[in-house]
């Protein structure tokens, strides 16, 4: 493999297990998909056009629609006149998926609100760089006036849609959905419903005028507002029935139905690594052949749910890490929106401008050395492998402890390695070694962690990774 194909591999988790004839099909048509000019509502073709396009039998191609249509880029309309129909996914409903992934995975308030300050500040620099029309602002307008929370949210969701990046709306709606899960209980009615003629207009006047700064400190005006309202609680761990509809869509096929019973299954009640049984077993259980059970597992997953190991004593296991699967699902709703992949390498940057500050601040003495380690290796190569570079940014990225922007990092890398067919294999130290300093910088610091030191280090890290953004040193 080259660069981009071990960068795309480890970025989305799909290295771990043996890659499957319907998930390749499922790659190639998502490909096909975002190389084509077909609009939403356009058919890709019949189950037998599209088996002989692609050289693969029916029930592969079965399958493999089964996991374009989880993932929400078709569905399969049956008919003479059927075919796979192309959608576009739905950031709200990804977006609610994504937030019930990110409750089963127990996030804490701090990791949510470490997510909305560097995306509710870089949705308003890029809305006020793409200097929307008033025409533009009515939909703001309209939600700035909404009271309490509700308010706060749509507006933030409308300042993302405004900005033009379908990846910036799916990670708002995401977090707007995890943000009500903190909510306080005792905040009064009157703080909830006023925010005054000056806070009603200062995002709308800025955004008009183009003014990123202005923008920018409005954002971060109501990002510390917003945190006054939170509180950390335990977040729900168990998605209920709705959730487990999103999960797996409707239940179109018998396939879909028995995926849909075992993911209630395992989201009720399921315990990591617990055997739900061999693939005998099941076929008992549900009465299907083994053809029909095996599209129900390659559906679960697809989500991350599950595991299928091979031999005695395996079976269908439950696994412990879910990533993949959400990964799988933001990449083709980037499909689906034809996202651009430089677009979506720079929105990394601005994702991840106070990650490095966040690092340093929050490692113990032994995670520093590791780090400088990693910092290290890199830096004693000239020119260097850009895979290597992911190992030191990976683990920036597990000491800076914020699960929400690693994922959605994870799914921007992994787009742009795949959709960007010029990116270099190696790279002259040269390139990042802007960054490389930053790093030197804050570890040669006694302690960050302090309010003001972090509020300093946070100001440095957004500097220069904005900057890193524009220039695109990768």
């Amino acid at each position: 493999m080259n660069a981009a194909q071990r960068i795309y591999a480890a970025s989305t988790s799909e290295e771990e297990s043996e890659t499957r004839l319907a998930e390749e099909l499922a790659r190639r048509i998502e490909d096909d998909i975002a190389s084509s000019d077909l609009p939403p509502g356009g058919a890709l073709g019949s189950l037998r056009e599209l088996s002989e396009r692609y050289s693969v039998g029916r029930s592969v191609a079965r399958e493999a629609m089964g996991l374009l249509e989880r993932r929400g880029l078709g569905r399969l309309r049956p008919g003479p006149f059927g075919g796979f129909i192309l959608a576009q996914p739905r950031p709200d409903t990804i977006g609610e998926e994504l937030a019930d992934h990110f409750r089963l995975a127990g996030v804490t308030l701090r990791q949510l609100m470490d997510a909305r300050e560097a995306v509710d500040l870089m949705a308003a620099r890029l809305a006020a760089s793409a200097r929307p029309s008033e025409t533009g602002l009515e939909r703001l307008k309209s939600a700035s006036e909404m009271d309490g929370l509700p308010g706060r949210l749509a507006v933030r969701a409308e300042i993302a849609r405004l900005a033009g990046e379908p990846m910036l709306l799916l990670l708002v709606e995401c977090l707007n959905s995890l943000t009500v899960d903190f909510v306080r209980v005792d905040i009064a009615p009157q703080k909830a419903a006023h925010r005054g003629p000056a806070a009603r207009t200062a995002m709308f006047d800025a955004l008009l005028a183009g003014d990123v700064a202005a923008a920018a400190a409005e954002a971060a005006r109501a990002h510390a507002e917003l945190a006054s309202w939170l509180v950390q609680r335990a977040c729900p761990t168990r998605p209920e029935p709705p959730e487990i509809s999103r999960l797996l869509g409707p239940p179109g096929t018998l396939a879909t139905a028995i995926a849909r019973e075992l993911a209630a299954e395992i989201l009720t009640s399921g315990v990591s690594g617990a055997r739900l049984g061999s693939e005998w077993d099941l076929c008992e259980r549900f009465n299907v052949s083994r053809l029909t059970l095996r599209q129900a597992i390659r559906l679960l997953q697809d989500t991350g749910l599950v595991e299928c190991r091979r031999g005695r004593g395996n079976g269908l296991l439950i696994k412990d890490r879910r990533s993949a699967g959400a990964i799988r699902l933001m990449l083709a709703y980037l499909i689906g929106t034809k996202a651009d992949p430089f677009s979506a390498g720079a929105i990394l940057f601005q994702l991840n401008c106070f990650v490095p500050a966040l690092a340093v601040g929050r490692a113990d003495k032994a995670q520093r050395r590791q780090l400088d380690a990693a910092l290290a290796r890199v830096e004693s190569i000239d020119p260097f492998d850009r895979y290597d570079l992911l190992g030191l940014v990976h683990c920036v990225s597990r000491l800076a402890d914020s699960p929400i922007i690693d994922l959605f990092s994870r799914c921007l890398a992994a787009y742009e390695a795949r959709f960007r067919p010029t990116l270099a294999e190696r790279l002259p130290a040269s390139a990042q070694a802007s960054y490389f300093r930053l790093i030197r910088r804050l570890l040669h610091r006694p302690s960050i962690g302090a309010p003001a030191a972090m509020k300093q280090a946070k100001t440095e890290t957004s500097a220069l990774m904005l900057e890193m953004s524009r220039s695109r040193p990768l």
